[in-house]
C-alpha cells in the first residue's frame, strides 16, 4: 500500500488551528459596583411605597434590580395588620385659637399578627393636614398585643371653623390600614378654631350643669350667727345631685356679696353629724361644704383641668356643732400655689324638730381668698357641694351632693355651673 504523504501535514495544520483558537485573551480588571451609602440605604428603607434600587454595570451593560423590601419586612408576608383604638388627646371639637400649635396623640394596640417595625409609619390620608408631616415613622418595634403611642405636631389654621384630618398606618409596601373591626376605619383629629377670646363667645356654663346661681348685692350684711333670721326665704338653691358615694342628705343655700365679702348660708338635712377632727386638708372627710370657683370663666371656658384661676375651698362647721368634735375651720386645696388653712368667720348650729335634723352653717368669705374684687355683672364658673360622713370616729367621705349633676370630681371645670354676681 502506498503511504499518503499528506497525513502529517494535515495533523500539523489541525493542531495549529486548535492551538490558535484556544489562546486566552489578556486579563480584564472587573468593573466595581458601588452600593449606596448607609445613609442612603436608610432613606430608601423609609420610602413609601418602596422604590427598587437599580445598579448598572458599565462593563456588560446588564441591569440588576435590587428591591430592599425583603430586608425590612419584620414578619411573614401572610401576616395581618390591624389596630385597636385605646385613647387619644385633644377630644373632638376641642376649641383652639387660630395659629396655635398643639400635639395630637393616639394610643393604639396592635391586634394583628404582623409586627409593626422599621418601614411602618403613621400616614396622613385626607382632610385637613394642619401643618403635619405626610408621615411619621415608627421609632420602635411593636409586636402583636403591644401598645404604641403616636404623636403628631399640628398647627390650628388661621381662619375660624371646624377642621378634621384623617390618618392611617402605612406598611413598608405602602399599604394603609386603620382600626377595627376590619381595618378600614380611620383615626382622626377634629378641632374647632374660634376667633373670639377664650374658646367660645359665651361666658356661662350650660344649664344642664346646674341652674345658674345668683349672689345678690347687699348694703346690710347678714349676721354670721347661724340663726338665718336675716336671710328670710332667700335660701333658694337646692343641692340634691348625688355625684359621689351614698348619701341621703339634702341642702339649700343662698349667697350675698359686697365689695369685700361673699356671704354664704346653707341648711343641711343630715341624720348623722360626723366631723373629721384633724381639720385642715382632711376636713372633707367629715360633714362639710365646698365651693368651686373659676374666676376667669370667659378666658378658659373650655379648659378641662384646673389652673391658677380655679379655686376649691372647703368649710367645716366643726366644734361649733359640738365642742368635743374639733376640726372647725376652712381649707383651700386649689390652686396649689395658695393652698392651706384660711381664716373665715364661721357660725354653725344643729337643727332639730320641727326642722329636719341636721345643721346650719353661715360664713363670711373675703374675696381676697379667690384673688378677685367683683363690681357686679360678672359670671364665674361655680359649683357648690356638701360632703357627708355617717360613720362616727371614722374619717371618710361617704358621699357628696352638688349643684352640678355632672360633677364627678373637682378637676374638670367644664362640669361646673355658673355664679352670677347680681345687683
Amino acid at each position: 500500500m502506498k503511504k499518503s504523504t499528506r497525513s502529517p501535514i494535515l495533523v500539523v495544520c489541525i493542531l495549529s488551528t486548535c492551538l490558535g483558537g484556544c489562546v486566552l485573551p489578556a486579563p480584564v480588571s472587573p468593573t466595581r459596583v458601588l452600593f449606596p451609602t448607609p445613609n442612603l440605604t436608610i432613606t430608601a428603607l423609609f420610602q413609601n411605597p418602596l422604590t427598587p434600587t437599580t445598579l448598572r454595570s458599565t462593563g456588560s451593560g446588564a441591569t440588576v434590580s435590587l428591591t430592599p423590601s425583603a430586608t425590612i419586612t419584620p414578619t411573614a408576608p401572610d401576616c395581618t395588620n390591624l389596630a385597636q383604638f385605646v385613647a387619644e388627646t385633644i377630644p373632638d371639637s376641642t376649641y383652639i385659637a387660630p395659629g396655635t400649635t398643639f400635639i395630637k396623640t393616639w394610643t393604639l394596640k396592635n391586634i394583628g399578627t404582623c409586627t409593626w417595625g422599621r418601614g411602618y409609619a403613621l400616614a396622613f390620608d385626607h382632610g385637613d393636614q394642619m401643618g403635619a408631616p405626610a408621615s411619621v415613622p415608627f421609632t420602635a418595634s411593636v409586636p402583636p398585643n403591644a401598645i404604641y403611642v403616636f404623636s403628631v405636631n399640628l398647627t390650628a389654621p388661621a381662619e375660624g371653623g371646624v377642621y378634621q384630618g384623617f390618618w392611617k398606618i402605612q406598611t413598608p409596601q405602602g399599604v394603609r390600614f386603620g382600626v377595627e373591626p376590619n381595618g378600614s376605619k380611620f383615626i382622626w383629629v377634629k378641632i374647632t378654631v374660634t376667633l373670639t377670646p377664650g374658646c367660645l363667645p359665651q361666658d356661662r356654663r350650660p344649664d344642664e350643669n346646674g341652674t345658674p346661681v345668683a349672689a345678690y348685692s347687699t348694703t346690710n350684711p347678714p349676721k354670721i350667727d347661724g340663726a338665718l333670721s336675716d336671710w328670710g326665704n332667700s335660701l333658694g338653691y337646692s343641692v340634691s345631685n348625688v355625684v359621689y358615694g351614698t348619701t341621703e342628705n339634702t341642702a339649700r343655700f343662698g349667697l350675698r356679696w359686697d365689695s369685700t365679702y361673699l356671704y354664704l348660708a346653707v341648711k343641711v338635712a343630715d341624720n348623722h353629724i360626723v366631723q373629721e377632727t384633724s381639720g385642715g386638708a382632711n376636713l372633707y372627710k367629715g360633714d362639710s361644704v365646698e365651693i368651686l370657683l373659676d374666676t376667669d370663666l370667659k378666658g378658659d371656658y373650655c379648659d378641662s383641668t384646673m389652673n391658677a384661676d380655679d379655686y376649691q375651698l372647703g368649710i367645716s362647721p366643726g366644734y361649733m356643732l359640738d365642742p368635743t368634735l374639733g376640726g372647725q375651720g376652712a381649707y383651700l386645696w386649689y390652686p396649689t400655689s395658695h393652698k392651706g388653712a384660711k381664716t373665715l368667720l364661721i357660725a354653725a348650729v344643729l337643727t332639730t324638730s320641727p326642722d329636719p335634723a341636721g345643721w346650719i352653717l353661715e360664713s363670711r368669705i373675703p374675696w381676697s381668698v379667690f384673688g378677685i374684687t367683683p363690681v357686679g355683672g360678672e359670671n364665674y364658673g361655680f359649683a357648690f357641694s356638701v360632703s357627708d360622713n355617717d360613720h362616727p370616729a371614722t374619717a371618710q367621705q361617704d358621699g357628696v351632693i352638688s349643684t352640678s349633676p355632672k360633677r364627678s370630681g373637682p378637676l374638670n371645670p367644664m362640669n361646673w355651673g355658673t355664679l352670677q354676681i347680681s345687683y
